[in-house]
């Protein structure tokens, strides 16, 4: 087995499970790195799946997520439920940590968008320089065009659009109106065939 050669921990920390859900939900905790800019207060989760690791008692997580609900710490999208999975694991015997209770969350979050739109720009100034292009351009299926590369910028795109739909209240209704442009039915005439 795999074994950490540390020095062991003297005491434990006496966490709960509350404490470390309100922690994996604090902004400085998300891994990937967006503006902090007005936009930043109309992001919302989608869904989130926080796994917690420790000596945990499920009525814990039942009264912690009661109580994220109530101090709404976490802003959720308002066209759907408040999603917070929960799983639980045991404390791990080859990893000594000094906490009684540890987590992590997994999460879908409107703000990834911006990553999106951040790799946008910089695949645009790469294009207009055509940068790197002769490294595909030797391959057949990049020999004649580069629509591959112009149909994976569209889906980008489209879901950096879609996220920050997401965090409209009327993002079923904008969904809805976007799928029918792209089936061509007008939602408002389609009639049901079975009625």
């Amino acid at each position: 087995p795999l074994t950490l050669e540390r020095a062991p921990t003297s005491s434990v920390r006496k966490t709960t499970v509350l404490d470390v859900m309100r922690r994996l939900l604090q902004p400085k905790n998300i891994m990937v790195s967006f503006p902090r800019s007005r936009d930043a207060s109309t992001a919302k989760y989608i869904s989130i799946l926080n796994i917690i690791q420790g000596e945990v008692d499920p009525t814990q997580v039942h009264k912690s997520l009661q109580r994220i609900r109530e101090r709404k710490l976490a802003s959720f999208i308002e066209w759907g439920p408040a999603s917070i999975q929960v799983a639980l694991s045991r404390k791990s015997p080859y990893v000594q940590t000094a906490h009684r209770v540890s987590g992590l969350m997994l999460a879908n979050h409107t703000s990834i968008r911006h990553l999106f739109s951040r790799t946008l720009t910089q695949y645009d100034k790469l294009m207009k320089r055509k940068a790197f292009l002769d490294n595909y351009e030797k391959f057949d299926m990049f020999a004649n065009d580069m629509c591959e590369f112009e149909d994976s910028r569209e889906i980008v795109e489209s879901l950096a659009e879609e996220y920050k739909a997401c965090e409209s209240p009327d993002y079923i209704s904008w969904a809805s109106s976007r799928d029918s442009q792209n089936s061509g039915v007008d939602p408002h005439t389609h009639s049901d065939p079975r009625m």
